[in-house]
């Protein structure tokens, strides 16, 4: 099947990098188009992905990698007819990670914690503290091929679950907004997987 090329990562890293991190440097993806899911080299995600009565649909999914490794890879999905400008709207939005590394949860904490003050002003994140706090109670450390999805239906929060199983959920349209910003903000993690998972490169069937 075809592959989709992706940029080469820059030739000089910095000595001192020496650990991998859920949100370290540059992204790489192929994918390939599967009648039921899609697929990252040979990594998974469904097609769709339902919660409650809302369905989403798969809008973009790469695979991450630092150096050679492979550290994860990550699916964003949204409503069909959803527009990708809107997504830090509210409106439901589900991202998936598969985790291709053993990772202490007090570095998913930091993180996450890192990623939503680069996005918001000091007030807001004054405000957010509690709830970043609580979310960060949901995640656990992470082995080899678990994955956790994070998904926020409008009038009932974010919802964390881990490998299958909700761990619970963080209340307010603000937290949402928040969380996703870490991917798709104004300083995302990456601009590249934020290109990625928004659906800028086309699926192979398209």
């Amino acid at each position: 099947m075809k592959k989709i090329p992706f940029p080469s990562l820059p030739s000089f890293y910095p000595r001192y990098l020496k650990r991998i991190v859920v949100f370290s440097l540059s992204w790489f993806f192929t994918t390939t188009a599967l009648a039921n899911a899609y697929k990252v080299e040979n990594l998974e995600f469904k097609d769709t992905f339902n919660r409650g009565s809302v369905e989403l649909s798969l809008r973009g999914a790469g695979l991450k990698k630092f150096l050679s490794i492979r550290v994860a890879a990550a699916a964003l999905y949204l409503k069909q007819d959803a527009d990708a400008k809107d997504i830090l709207k509210d409106i439901p939005k589900s991202l998936e990670v598969i985790y291709l590394q053993n990772i202490p949860d007090v570095e998913l904490q930091n993180a996450t914690t890192k990623g939503i003050r680069l996005n918001v002003s000091e007030k807001e994140f004054k405000v957010l503290s509690s709830n970043i706090d609580l979310l960060n109670t949901y995640y656990p450390s992470v082995r080899k091929m678990d994955r956790i999805r994070v998904t926020y239906i409008p009038g009932k929060g974010t919802i964390v679950e881990v490998n299958g199983a909700v761990k619970g959920t963080v209340p307010g349209a603000d937290f949402g907004r928040a969380f996703f910003s870490i991917w798709v903000g104004n300083r995302p993690v990456d601009a590249r997987i934020k290109q990625i998972i928004m659906g800028k490169f086309k699926k192979n069937s398209e």
